[in-house]
């Protein structure tokens, strides 16, 4: 409508008024289609004066939302008519799972490769702190490595260490009558367990029976399961630390012969001045008390 006045001007523009017929149309669109799971996202609606939505409270034309899985959101429009869209409209918010990872620490031997596996997954990248964009690295420098991953929606971050743990050491071993007892150190607190055969038989005991004089053994312990161990060569050296030579067929001698086949052998007797009474070799492997065929006196001699 225009409005002419007396003075015959008339209306710059024409007055509309706009009669809504039926039911409006609902719309709704949102801040993101994708998210990860814990983000939110925004809702909003269009085509009404209020809003009717399913399964939410208010009515206004926004709303903020964060699903847990994939999850369809609808709202009908109401129009100043209070008529209501026949119809809703609907939305889609898609949920993408969840990246996890299988990193985690690793004990390794110093000096031998470790592997990080940071795990796949449905659409992964990856960026390791050392630049590698692989699923796995290989290293053998002990520390702290990071791997953010990726699935083109979310990015997370993962950590593990390559780890040289510290190795249990040998305190003490004590060799008595073919009975062997090792000592270790526990850094790790775990189950312990001995070989004295190089690794090749293992037990968790550390007490070893029917072990030969006079023998070279290759002392091991390590954590039960463990690859790194502590090696330690051991002698079980024996003597006798008594005689009397008294030609009773007991104790009548000191005899070197158990060890003269070792390298670098040399084995003498002294008196407690530090006069040599005595010295072996291969040949002459026994010392019966005497000297130039006289018997010593009772006393402490040492060798």
């Amino acid at each position: 409508v225009t409005a002419t006045g007396a003075n015959g001007c008339v209306s710059a523009a024409p007055a509309t008024i706009t009669i809504i017929v039926g039911p409006p149309t609902a719309f709704i669109a949102a801040s993101k289609g994708k998210i990860c799971a814990g983000e939110s996202v925004t809702l909003t609606a269009s085509g009404g004066f209020t809003y009717n939505w399913t399964g939410l409270t208010g009515n206004g034309n926004t709303q903020i939302v964060t699903p847990t899985v994939t999850t369809t959101y609808e709202v009908f429009a109401l129009g100043g008519n209070g008529c209501v869209s026949t119809t809703p409209a609907k939305i889609t918010i898609e949920v993408v799972p969840a990246i996890v990872s299988t990193l985690a620490d690793i004990n390794v031997c110093a000096g031998d490769p470790a592997t990080l596996d940071a795990g796949a997954g449905p659409n992964y990248t990856y960026l390791w702190s050392t630049g590698a964009t692989t699923q796995t690295i290989t290293t053998n420098v002990p520390g702290s490595y990071s791997v953010e991953i990726s699935n083109g929606t979310c990015s997370k971050l993962f950590t593990a260490q390559i780890i040289n743990p510290d190795l249990p050491q040998f305190t003490n071993v004590v060799y008595d009558k073919e009975m062997l007892t090792i000592s270790a150190s526990n850094p790790t607190g775990g189950v312990l367990e001995f070989s004295i055969d190089g690794g090749v038989n293992w037990q968790v005991s550390n007490i070893f029976y029917n072990v030969l004089k006079n023998t070279n053994y290759s002392l091991v312990v390590r954590t039960q399961g463990a690859k790194c161990s502590t090696s330690l060569q051991f002698f079980t050296f024996v003597l006798n630390n008594a005689i009397t030579p008294n030609n009773d067929g007991a104790n009548d001698y000191i005899d070197f012969n158990g060890i003269i086949n070792y390298k670098n052998f040399a084995a003498s007797i002294f008196d407690r001045y530090g006069a040599e009474l005595f010295k072996a070799d291969k040949s002459n492997t026994r010392w019966n008390g005497s000297l130039k065929g006289i018997n010593l006196p009772t006393g402490t001699y040492w060798y």
